[in-house]
């Protein structure tokens, strides 16, 4: 313990380096783009395979909703100290009856909600954010209600378990795995228990996992001294890199990974889950062209593997071990999104140290945008990461891989926090699908941007993807 925690305040010393970028990933130069009878077909091929191999969907839903309500938070702040709503709280509140949970808080109001009153607007949003109403921003987002349906105000839990039966169904079987907070254990049991019996042909196993302790990383002041509570060493969760952890112990051949807050309404279902059997199929068979020729490599027959790893994976290799090293990997296919502002990380030919380029998804936090060079290789790209991907976890001869060999642990994030007041810094493991995951073997497809739906904020959900 105290090795780790010493190991952790030095990398707070010497920080973590910046993301050397060579070039964006686009349509072409890393990014594969299937037409319409190609998707079909691919699409059609996987409907007839996945019955051959264990299928896990794993959906990472620890995260509470404090964020998704911050903008009301702030809202009904200002209203109590007898201000003006911001802007975020003014639209929540005219448009109240557009959103799904909205039956319930407006049967707590005598006759008709003015959307205009101060008041009333102060009142809702206790019923949103407080233990007076539904309390939304101390649970975690996959219970509370996003959607419509006929049967009423459904949350992203049953998306995600309609969507299972639509790629991840084997045997009349769909297995779930989401990783969640320990203390929204039951929370998360009581929702699916709402749901299990309107699915009378379908088996599920629904399974669990929480962000493990151990994981956690030790809080340090601006002179990267240690925070003491009461004596004791301030820990913090580690981003969502530890569940790198996690994944590493779910088992199953072919696994999808998707957030909890990126799903949609039924009418648009059938699209996003179809792109989902799109992936998978290209997995299958990138699999099953890898698998080929490690076994070539085996028999010492090397050029196809030598040509493959350079055309595919930009590695100039001829050696035996070597080529078997480069192939010998976990395989991922990841879903990109043209890219329309959104923030977070996407698709790029990354710079090594032996000086070979390979694929990654990279954070802009992990670049430095000081750099010129490095700051028009980012608004230079096409595409997005919207965190939609298949993996493969086990090798050629069927034994699963052990994903945390596979990451680069030079690829974390130091960020500022404040605690009782103070600023501190924290610490994040490599991210899942960037450091954690930057030793696999990557390959990314172009996806319509209809697929990318997620909810950071409430006022997401009056977006097309969540209004029917």
């Amino acid at each position: 313990m105290e090795n780790r925690l010493q190991k952790q305040i030095e990398r707070f010393k010497i920080g973590f380096s910046f993301i050397n970028l060579d070039r964006p990933a686009t349509v072409g130069d890393g990014i594969l783009q299937f037409s319409e009878n190609e998707t079909e077909e691919l699409i059609k091929a996987y409907n007839q395979r996945q019955k051959h191999c264990s299928v896990l969907k794993f959906v990472p839903a620890s995260g509470a909703a404090t964020r998704m309500f911050k903008e009301l938070y702030a809202g009904l702040e200002l209203l109590e100290n007898g201000k003006e709503a911001n802007e975020a709280t003014k639209q929540f509140a005219a448009r109240i009856s557009n959103f799904a949970f909205s039956e319930e808080l407006l049967q707590q109001f005598t006759g008709d909600f003015d959307p205009t009153n101060k008041t009333l607007i102060t009142e809702l949003l206790k019923l949103v954010l407080t233990q007076k109403g539904t309390n939304f921003g101390a649970k975690p987002k996959a219970v509370i209600p996003f959607h419509r349906h006929n049967t009423g105000a459904e949350s992203p839990i049953l998306e995600h378990m309609i969507e299972g039966v639509t790629y991840a169904k084997q045997n009349d079987r769909v297995s779930i795995h989401f990783t969640i907070s320990e203390q929204h254990e039951q929370l998360f049991k009581a929702e699916i228990g709402k749901y299990i019996n309107r699915f009378s042909d379908v088996d599920f196993e629904i399974s669990f996992s929480y962000q493990h302790n151990e994981t956690n990383t030790v809080a340090v002041d601006l002179n990267n001294n240690p925070v003491l509570v009461d004596g004791n060493y301030l820990m913090r969760p580690a981003g969502h890199g530890a569940l790198i952890e996690n994944l590493n112990k779910v088992e199953a051949d072919l696994i999808f990974i998707k957030n909890i807050d990126n799903v949609t309404i039924p009418e648009l279902e059938p699209e996003s889950s179809s792109y989902k059997k799109l992936l998978a199929e290209v997995l299958l068979r990138k699999r099953d062209q890898i698998f080929a020729l490690i076994e070539q490599v085996k028999a010492d027959h090397l050029n196809e593997a030598s040509a493959f790893c350079k055309e595919e994976l930009q590695l100039d290799l001829s050696r035996k071990e070597e080529l078997l090293a480069a192939l010998n990997r976990p395989i991922r296919v990841c879903g990109m999104v043209e890219n329309t502002g959104e923030p977070g990380g996407g698709p790029f030919w990354v710079k090594q140290k032996n000086g070979s380029s390979t694929l990654q998804i990279v954070e802009k936090a992990q670049i430095d945008i000081s750099n010129q060079v490095q700051h028009d290789i980012l608004m230079s790209s096409t595409h997005f990461n919207p965190v939609d991907l298949v993996f493969w976890k086990k090798d050629v001869n069927g034994n699963p891989f052990d994903l945390l060999d596979y990451r680069d642990e030079e690829t974390g994030f130091i960020s500022e926090k404040s605690f009782e007041g103070k600023t501190i810094k924290a610490m994040e493991l490599p991210g899942l699908w960037n450091g954690a995951m930057a030793n696999w073997l990557t390959f990314f497809v172009e996806v319509p941007l209809s697929t990318f739906n997620p909810v950071k904020t409430v006022l997401d959900l009056l977006k097309p993807g969540h209004s029917s």
